[in-house]
């Protein structure tokens, strides 16, 4: 069985089983802040002959049908640890209020592709894209 190893835990897992582990950050909450900006990276698995623009699209299209006020502010492709990647920047309504998020689509160890969601107030956006810039000018990819 391969090792899962991370700096609090480690343990064994079947080899055939897919890693969907989930890591989130967040920003030091404000007194009486309804919602604390964040930073999450996710695992998914790209469909048969699907590649990372595809993948992106399909998830935006998923997105603009499920949630509240959808706005689209850009979609470009980009490079995120040395592999293409699609970036996603768009507006909804939640609920606390308007959130803006970012959202990063890179190829990861075939088929995987890891997202990197960036979620904050719509009042925070400005202070806080330039930390979402660094955090991902940071990223560096696994050999896969």
């Amino acid at each position: 069985m391969p090792r899962y190893d991370h700096t609090d835990v480690s343990f064994d897992v079947p080899r055939d089983w897919e890693d969907r582990s989930v890591v989130v950050f967040a920003a030091p909450a404000k007194p009486g802040q309804g919602m604390i900006s964040n930073l999450v990276m996710t695992r998914d698995t790209m469909a048969a002959g699907e590649d990372i623009r595809r993948y992106g699209d399909r998830q935006l299209v998923e997105m603009a049908q499920r949630l509240d006020g959808f706005q689209l502010h850009g979609r470009q492709e980009i490079t995120l640890g040395g592999q293409p990647a699609v970036e996603l920047r768009f507006a909804w309504r939640g609920q606390s209020g308007p959130i803006e998020q970012r959202l990063v689509f890179v190829g990861g160890r075939k088929p995987t592709v890891l997202s990197f969601t960036a979620t904050m107030p719509k009042s925070e956006a400005a202070r806080l894209n330039p930390v979402f810039d660094r955090i991902l000018a940071s990223v560096k990819l696994g050999q896969g």
